[in-house]
């Protein structure tokens, strides 16, 4: 059959009439057409509506046979008869502790810790004095510093700016402390003979 035969074929079973001839393949379309249209439909039963006692008493009567298992113990006699509760609380002790440990290793730190940081030691015959005088030239220079004196010792600590100014470059180099690696600058001055 051509492609233009099928076509017509599949028109006539449609149950549309073709312009064209009946020709035989045609009528025996027609003919499996009025077959299929004698046919009568067959409905299925309408399905029964849900009897929670007929199903309790499907089941039971399925265990009195064998069928299904016979009822398993509660969960609880489950548990206390092959786990005690000490070693439940154990266990939960023991899950808590990982927890809090993977919770600390994978957590960043607090405070974040500066490497490298030098402290520039400088003697002077008078260390307060040269503490002051780097201090007030520091902030004129618009650097942010803070002078201390801690377990008999005098100095300052500076937080430079980045990149240095020309400034803060000449106070550094004025007074002999090399330019730190990063912002951070502790000078710990000493008197003169004393170490």
């Amino acid at each position: 059959m051509s492609a233009d035969e099928d076509q017509a074929w599949l028109e006539a079973l449609a149950g549309r009439r073709a312009a064209t001839p009946a020709s035989a393949s045609t009528q025996e379309a027609h003919a499996l057409r009025a077959l299929v249209q004698t046919q009568t439909p067959q409905v299925a039963a309408a399905a029964p509506e849900i009897d929670p006692a007929r199903e309790a008493a499907l089941i039971a009567r399925a265990r009195a046979e064998g069928l299904l298992p016979r009822r398993a113990a509660p969960p609880r006699a489950w548990r206390s008869r092959f786990v005690s509760r000490p070693a439940l609380a154990a266990a939960a002790v023991a899950t808590l502790a990982i927890a809090v440990a993977v919770t600390r290793y994978l957590s960043p730190p607090a405070e974040t810790l500066r490497g490298g940081l030098q402290t520039v030691r400088l003697e002077a015959r008078d260390p307060q004095a040269l503490r002051q005088e780097l201090i007030q030239e520091l902030r004129a220079a618009g650097v942010r510093v803070s002078g201390y004196e801690q377990f008999g010792r005098i100095g300052i600590d500076a937080d430079l700016p980045q990149p240095l100014t020309p400034q803060v470059r000449d106070i550094l180099a004025r007074h002999g402390i090399p330019v730190p690696g990063d912002a951070a600058l502790v000078v710990v001055i000493t008197a003169s003979g004393e170490r």
